[in-house]
């Protein structure tokens, strides 16, 4: 169980890190899995949590987690949150706090409600993503990068529908301590790497 903790505490310093902030200034790309991988260091830590401790409403915890996580990719909140460093850090901790949500709530709902929640996601996600490959976003910090990252958010929500499917298969290889040993030294690595 600490290991949980550990990966989602390194896997949120190395998102954070000065390192990746950087390159998400010159990158859209880079950008938007950096804020993808805030909601995933966020959802591992809320699933750390949801072994701890039991949330009365996981449903609506879940519903509010997505929320505060695909709100950031409607445009005028896309716009606020490019505006100045306070308002991005303050959409960062929103995307950490979404994946928290989620993370203590998805475990505790039933098969159906875990569905509705994914198809929710995807019948936001896949217009915004289209549009992004369409180029239609004005992305003024990144100008003509929108095709490119609506491409790498595509891959990386195919990437999530395939861990989704395969849970039980991954999670049966993660739990061997060898494996899971070298993934957290991964992690760590890349941690130790972006700081310095």
């Amino acid at each position: 169980m600490r290991s949980g903790w550990f990966a989602g505490s390194v896997l949120l310093l190395a998102v954070s890190s000065p390192f990746v902030e950087t390159w998400s200034r010159q990158s859209l790309v880079v950008h938007h899995l950096a804020h993808g991988l805030m909601v995933v260091a966020g959802a591992v830590l809320g699933y750390q949590l949801s072994r701890t401790l039991r949330h009365p409403w996981p449903s609506p915890l879940a519903w509010l987690g997505l929320a505060a996580a695909l709100s950031w990719h409607v445009l005028p909140l896309l716009t606020w949150a490019e505006a100045t460093r306070v308002t991005h850090a303050f959409a960062h901790v929103t995307l950490v706090a979404g994946g928290i949500a989620l993370g203590w709530g998805v475990p505790s709902m039933s098969a159906a409600s875990r569905a509705y929640l994914f198809i929710a996601a995807n019948v936001v996600m896949w217009p915004l993503v289209l549009v992004q490959i369409a180029g239609a976003f004005p992305y003024s910090a990144y100008p003509g990068q929108a095709p490119a990252a609506g491409l790498a958010e595509l891959a990386a929500m195919s990437v999530s529908w395939l861990v989704l499917a395969f849970w039980p298969v991954i999670r049966k290889v993660f739990d061997r301590p060898r494996i899971a040993a070298a993934a957290l030294a991964l992690i760590a690595l890349a941690a130790v790497a972006s700081w310095v």
